[in-house]
């Protein structure tokens, strides 16, 4: 699970908002000399319904609110490599900024424009899937709020871009029962937390975990040598979600 890509390290407290261009060009490399193959969430379902296998190291790789420098940075990175991937943008903000951080006292950034989604989608890598239209916190709302943010979310993309969304990026990770029932009656077959995990057959389809990368100093006392942080994040088997 990304968010944004930046050029340079940020305040401290933006870490778990973005890694480095420079971090995630060696994760990509990293991935391809170690074996792993990202797939997509249709390649998920064919597998999980018994009707491909999947491959060797399977990872699906997304991206969070949709930003502006998944464009400039890591789109190209991932066309190198051809690696598919998934991003969930907020359908209500597009071509605008996270605003929804500014209530907590963050900076606020770019968003990608419908052009510049449609771009990336054209490339045959991207596959593009709901965040809801404003980035509320869907357990914080009432039935009928839920409701519209999951179904006006999912009618606004495949009307931009006319494609089948199949996907929900829950906010904030926030989803409860109430949640998730909504999800599945709004038209969703998967839905992506972010509980720490390993995706399990026997999952809950519209519960999905996930593991968190964001900006680790070279060296720090919190996380140890970087890329060893990494790798213990892609390799464990270590379960978090509630």
């Amino acid at each position: 699970m990304y968010h944004d890509i930046e050029l340079a390290p940020r305040d401290k407290k933006y870490k778990h908002f973005y890694v480095l261009a420079s971090d995630f060009d060696w994760q990509m490399r990293s991935l391809r000399r170690a074996g792993y193959t990202p797939i997509t969430f249709e390649q998920l379902q064919n597998s999980l319904s018994g009707l491909v296998p999947l491959p060797k190291k399977p990872i699906i790789l997304t991206f969070d609110d949709g930003y502006r420098n998944v464009l400039r940075y890591a789109h190209p990175v991932l066309s190198r490599e051809k690696y598919p991937y998934t991003v969930f943008v907020v359908s209500g903000k597009v071509g605008g900024t996270n605003d929804w951080v500014s209530a907590e006292g963050y900076e606020t950034s770019s968003l990608m424009d419908w052009d510049e989604i449609r771009e990336i989608k054209a490339s045959g890598l991207a596959d593009i899937q709901a965040h809801t239209v404003t980035h509320r916190k869907l357990t914080d709302l009432t039935d009928e709020e839920i409701d519209v943010e999951l179904k006006s979310s999912k009618d606004a993309i495949e009307e931009h871009l006319n494609h089948s969304i199949q996907t929900i990026c829950y906010p904030y990770g926030a989803h409860d029962h109430k949640v998730v029932d909504i999800a599945r009656s709004a038209g969703y077959s998967y839905g992506v937390t972010t509980d720490f995990g390993r995706v399990r057959k026997r999952d809950n389809p519209l519960r999905l975990p996930r593991i968190s990368i964001h900006y680790v100093p070279p060296f720090s006392f919190d996380y140890g040598i970087a890329s060893m942080n990494y790798w213990w994040k892609i390799k464990t088997r270590k379960d978090r979600r509630g």
